[in-house]
């Protein structure tokens, strides 16, 4: 097999991430003789499109200096699913070409970037020993800097012929305990957004079969030896989409319950290039939020739980599993979905970076939307 060979820069200087003009662009300082670098994204109605806003770096003499060949990863970004999507489709040149099997691995960060713990894993998870991993945040000079072609971008599909087939990067070690039936569940992460009745619907699940899955609760090759193993998976919406990308192709059919509108924009390119079966149960509402969108000046809906038709979710959920889901009735319902409301008011870390009048605006906003009220109604009977 025939891969792109990296670009070959001499005396490359790369600085941290900054604020972008762009909505959607990430800005980063550095200056790479002969080449502009480029991080392509594919999350917004443009397509594939490079979102990266190059500011030249300034000529210094005192700067520090990596002698090495360096292999250069792209922008860093603290975020679980943002760093799956983002910033591992570099990381293939380093198995591919060999005087990059050991030579750093260069990423552009913000000033102050966290390195979780997670970080580690993922970066094992794709053959990358965390020690080799340099975060930039001061201009630093790179006598020799390689950079490889982006493999996959946010939103979209593979860049690249034949990319998938570099993945797994390493060895999946079987799965101890598999199951068919996968639910990945965001209950835990109900302060940034699910759908109202997922508390019920994993009931539902568990009782027919289905593992319930917590990502945040077992460790990363144990969760992507899971994942490949499984025969049916249902998600719902969020970062742990992102985990298949450790996969590569799997054989398991893959539901994901949308929570907000744009799902399929978000994760149907993705989805479609690693499962040959894939469903997007679409109908979720954004309502219930105590984030402020500070630009729109109305509640956060990307981080908002959402109401869904649940009725019509558990048949599409037992003709997707090909098991019986008895319909619960309409108290049981509502009971289900008045708890997780109320779990999502009483976290603390709901619509924790709004300021105290944000908070009471988007408290307001919430008390009259209309699903929210026939709530209440049907509460207060």
């Amino acid at each position: 097999m025939t891969w792109p060979e990296p670009l070959r820069v001499a005396d490359a200087v790369l600085g941290p991430l900054i604020a972008a003009a762009h909505p959607s662009g990430i800005g980063c300082v550095a200056t790479t003789p002969g080449i502009t670098l480029t991080h392509i994204r594919a999350d917004t109605p443009e397509g594939p499109v490079n979102r990266l806003e190059v500011q030249p770096a300034e000529a210094r003499a005192d700067l520090p200096m990596v002698h090495q060949a360096a292999l250069y990863a792209g922008p860093y970004f603290a975020h679980f699913g943002h760093m799956i999507a983002e910033c591992i489709h570099r990381l293939w040149a380093a198995h591919a070409f060999p005087q990059l099997r050991t030579a750093p691995i260069i990423f552009q960060a913000y000033a102050g970037s966290p390195r979780p713990a997670w970080f580690d894993a993922v970066l094992d998870m794709c053959g990358i020993a965390p020690d080799r991993v340099m975060l930039v945040e001061q201009p630093t000079l790179f006598e020799t800097l390689y950079v490889p072609a982006q493999g996959r971008a946010l939103g979209g599909g593979t860049l690249f012929a034949d990319y998938l087939d570099l993945f797994p990067l390493v060895p999946i070690a079987p799965a101890v305990e598999p199951a068919r039936k996968l639910y990945v569940s965001r209950a835990h992460h109900i302060r940034s957004g699910t759908y109202l009745g997922e508390s019920l619907i994993e009931s539902l699940l568990a009782q027919a079969g289905f593992t319930i899955v917590r990502p945040e609760e077992i460790a990363l090759p144990t969760l992507v030896g899971l994942l490949q193993a499984a025969e049916h998976i249902v998600f719902a919406e969020g970062s742990a989409i992102h985990n298949l990308e450790l996969c590569g192709r799997v054989t398991a059919k893959i539901m994901v319950i949308g929570r907000r509108s744009g799902t399929k924009r978000r994760f149907g390119a993705l989805l479609d290039s690693l499962s040959a079966d894939v469903q997007i149960f679409n109908g979720a509402r954004a309502a219930a939020s105590l984030g402020w969108d500070k630009v729109r000046g109305r509640p956060r809906l990307g981080t908002a739980c959402s109401f869904l038709p649940l009725p019509k979710l558990i048949d599409a959920l037992a003709d997707f599993a090909g098991v019986p889901l008895s319909q619960p009735d309409a108290q049981t319902i509502l009971g289900a979905v008045a708890n997780d409301m109320l779990r999502y008011l009483l976290d603390p870390r709901s619509g924790i970076d709004a300021t105290d009048a944000e908070l009471g605006r988007a408290l307001r906003a919430l008390r009259t939307d209309p699903d929210v009220a026939r709530l209440r109604e049907l509460l207060t009977r």
